[in-house]
């Protein structure tokens, strides 16, 4: 609304709006001494086109940013990106005006932010951010083929630094999405890797569950230290339910060969308890003695006190 009480001001009487807001024709000792100019300058327009594409532009992009971050945050916004804008213009020797520079600047942060925000995505639209990339390269067409004066270094300024603010305000979430894309390459790298390694032969034994095969692991858990844990605990249960608990006892001993410290003691005391059951009371008190009971949860200490209670 004041961009356009400004622009009207300019239409009706251009002498007096440009003398008292614009940069052009003013020195740039003039400038320092008036710095209001560096913002005001942006609220007169060329033309009324001119003036209804930032206000669509305004409307498209700045109601959304208000909605989203407040209406401090906008003004903030508005009044750090246009005279920024117009300064580079003005280091540059241009004279600007109109407030396509924040404009602009409202597109790099959208450009930015809608890939972390989901409220950003549903407010605008991909077609709306296409339109405004589309725009912004025109720009340097039309200016190049000298069919417009297009402030392409305004534009550029307030685009770049609107991309910058939303990149610093969303730095932890674009931190994890650069570690999740770090992990989604490598964890690929691996696969890729996989199919390209020839299948290790104790790991196809363990996944077809043959004793006879895999039967010198028992001995050397140190031959294993490549295979997943999982598939030991899943076989262990698998035994267990067929009632072959002895064997179970050697598929559980090279689980907790390969589980960390931190895992060991459940899979310790359930070793316990199958030499306990098989006869074997001297190996499940030797078993028992290697659980570290300041790692165990409260029902996990009244298990382990249960089994101390019965060993001999």
């Amino acid at each position: 609304m004041i961009s356009g009480l400004a622009t009207l001001w300019q239409f009706a009487d251009a002498n007096g709006a440009v003398s008292l807001l614009a940069i052009h024709g003013i020195s740039r000792d003039v400038l320092w001494t008036q710095p209001w100019r560096l913002f005001t300058t942006a609220l007169l327009h060329g033309g009324i086109l001119h003036f209804v594409f930032n206000a669509l532009w305004a409307m498209r992009l700045g109601v959304p940013f208000e909605s989203r971050y407040g209406n401090r945050a906008a003004l903030l916004f508005l009044l750090l990106i246009t005279p920024f804008s117009v300064l580079c213009t003005v280091l540059y020797g241009n004279a600007t005006i109109g407030l396509s520079g924040w404009g602009f600047g409202l597109g790099g942060w959208m450009l930015v932010a809608r890939r972390y925000d989901q409220r950003l995505q549903h407010s605008v639209s991909d077609e709306s951010m296409g339109t405004l990339v589309v725009w912004f390269a025109l720009g340097f067409i039309l200016s190049w083929l000298r069919v417009l004066p297009i402030d392409n270094v305004a534009h550029t300024a307030g685009g770049t630094a609107g991309a910058l603010g939303a990149l610093w305000t969303y730095r932890l979430e674009f931190k994890r999405s650069r570690s999740m894309g770090k992990r989604r390459k490598a964890w690929q790298r691996a696969m890729n890797a996989e199919q390209e390694v020839t299948p290790d032969p104790l790991s196809v034994a363990l996944r077809e569950r043959d004793l006879s095969s895999i039967r010198p692991a028992f001995d050397d858990p140190d031959s294993v230290k490549h295979t997943p844990i999982d598939l030991w605990d899943q076989w262990t249960e698998d035994l267990v339910a067929e009632g072959d608990e002895k064997n179970a006892q050697h598929t559980l001993s090279v689980a907790i060969a390969l589980a960390p410290a931190s895992d060991r003691a459940l899979r310790l005391m359930r070793l316990s308890n199958l030499q306990f059951r098989s006869g074997d009371f001297a190996s499940s008190t030797r078993t028992l003695e290697q659980v570290n009971t300041a790692q165990l949860r409260p029902e996990e200490r009244e298990l382990y006190a249960a089994l101390r209670e019965r060993s001999p």
